[in-house]
């Protein structure tokens, strides 16, 4: 609620900032039974919101504080979720990505579509949630998450290089083999600021 004193002094220092928010928005890290507190003006929101609205709490107020505080010349922008490739079942329900391919197009929405409840719907959930905070504001989305979608045979899975480390850990289906499709963002970024500070010079 209040941020730390080298954050609050930062703002008019960089002239990129990126944002982003990670795999924790997940109904399943905390439970009903175990909600988040969120604050507001110092104080705990009463009742406990359920995930989603207190991330659309969160995400409103870095926004209007990201506004307020950080000039305009700043580029800012806000990276989308990193989609995961679970088959089967969560992570620690035997969920696996044994994938040696690239999805196709058509396959994308029952992969990842909230709609049909599958296992991978967080990403989507998550960045609908991104994308009605910044209307209105001038942080630009970067969204990675579409390209990633495709790639189901980029996770650690079975490539973990020891003989019996899925056996012991299950199936990485999460993070990125790399190099790999991170690298790709990256170049996605460089050329997304180059193409940011080139227009500001003409």
């Amino acid at each position: 609620d209040i941020p730390a004193d080298d954050w609050a002094n930062i703002t008019k220092f960089y002239d990129v900032l990126i944002f982003n928010t990670g795999h924790w928005w997940g109904p399943d890290k905390f439970p009903k039974e175990t909600p988040l507190v969120f604050y507001r003006g110092g104080k705990p929101i009463e009742p406990p919101l359920g995930i989603f609205d207190g991330l659309k709490v969160v995400l409103k107020s870095m926004s209007s504080y990201i506004e307020r505080e950080v000039p305009s010349t700043t580029m800012k922008l806000w990276r989308t979720q990193s989609p995961r490739h679970f088959d089967g079942g969560e992570w620690d329900h035997n969920g696996s990505c044994l994938s040696k391919r690239l999805l196709e197009e058509h396959e994308l929405d029952s992969w990842f579509d909230p709609r049909f409840g599958g296992v991978n719907k967080e990403a989507r959930l998550v960045n609908s949630v991104i994308e009605e905070a910044l209307v209105g504001t001038d942080i630009q989305l970067l969204n990675l998450t579409y390209m990633s979608e495709f790639r189901a045979d980029a996770h650690p899975a079975i490539w973990l290089g020891k003989k019996d480390a899925v056996a012991v850990w299950g199936q990485d289906c999460m993070h990125w083999c790399l190099p790999g499709v991170p690298d790709t963002w990256v170049d996605i970024l460089a050329a997304r600021i180059l193409h940011y500070f080139k227009q500001g010079e003409g």
